[in-house]
This record gives structure tokens, C-alpha cells and sequence, in this order.
């Protein structure tokens, strides 16, 4: 039984260790992290498989500002669309989270 097992395995206990031991345990620790981090980007790009693509006069319509604006949030990289051909699409879950932290900021008094 390894160390990982044991440590699943739950309850109190005490055990002596050697470096091998230890490496190991690592090594099992760093490859289920790597298999939830490969998990999650494979929902993410799964997720992004679904996105909307909107136009910038869409998102100018939603957030009400003009196309200079949205030049320079592209240029700041506070909204970066995607280029299809010529044309740019921006995600509209991009779009919902600006609209979204806008209406939580709360406004200076």
C-alpha cells in the first residue's frame, strides 16, 4: 500500500517515510492534478464549442457605447474579439460579464 492510499484511506495514524516514498506521493498528487486541469479545459473547450458570436454593433447596442469604445477596450484588453475573415465576433459571455461587474460597481459618491 502506498502512501496515497493510506492517506484516502482516512483516519489517525502515524507512519515513517522514506524520500522514495515521498517522490512518489508527489508524483501521484502532481498526475491527478494534471488529469482535473486536462478535465477542466476539455469542459472549457467544450464550453467554448457552444460560445455566441456577436458583432461589434451588437455589443455596442447591449453596453451602450460606440465603436471607438470598443477599439480601445480591445486595445486594453478589457474586451478582445475574435477575428473571423475580415469581420471581428466577440463572445457574448464576455459581453454578460462586463454588463454583469458593471451593475455590481457601485457608483462614487
Amino acid at each position: 500500500m502506498d502512501l496515497y492510499s493510506m492517506i484516502e484511506a482516512g483516519g489517525r495514524m502515524k507512519f515513517e517515510v522514506t524520500a522514495e516514498d515521498l517522490v512518489a506521493f508527489a508524483d501521484r498528487l502532481i498526475a491527478k492534478a494534471q488529469e482535473a486541469k486536462a478535465l477542466e479545459l476539455a469542459h472549457q473547450q467544450e464550453a467554448n464549442n457552444k460560445e455566441t458570436w456577436i458583432t461589434a454593433k451588437e455589443v455596442s447596442k447591449m453596453c451602450g457605447v460606440c465603436s471607438t469604445t470598443l477599439w480601445q477596450w480591445e486595445r486594453k484588453g478589457y474586451l478582445v474579439p475574435a477575428h473571423v475573415g475580415s469581420h471581428k465576433r466577440y463572445a457574448l459571455s464576455d459581453v454578460k460579464k462586463i454588463l454583469t461587474a458593471n451593475k455590481q460597481a457601485k457608483p462614487l459618491e
